[in-house]
């Protein structure tokens, strides 16, 4: 499986893990894990709700792939 680009986007964009909890009302445990690759079954609503928040779009942080996995 590829990893995702979060953690790389976060850094261009300059938004720290707690900026986008507050930004995405994910809790930080499992904004933690969604960014570490240690969260199977990631939902698309979820993806959006974080791309939204960085700006960009759902496949510039994880392959067009991965949902199908």
């Amino acid at each position: 499986m590829a990893k995702n680009r979060l953690r790389e986007v976060m850094f261009f964009k300059g938004i720290t893990q707690n900026e986008l909890e507050k930004l995405t009302g994910i809790g930080q445990s499992e904004l933690s894990k969604i960014i570490n690759d240690k969260k199977p079954g990631l939902q698309l609503r979820t993806a959006q709700k974080i791309a939204k928040a960085l700006g960009v779009k759902v496949d510039d942080i994880w392959p067009i792939n991965w949902f199908d996995e």
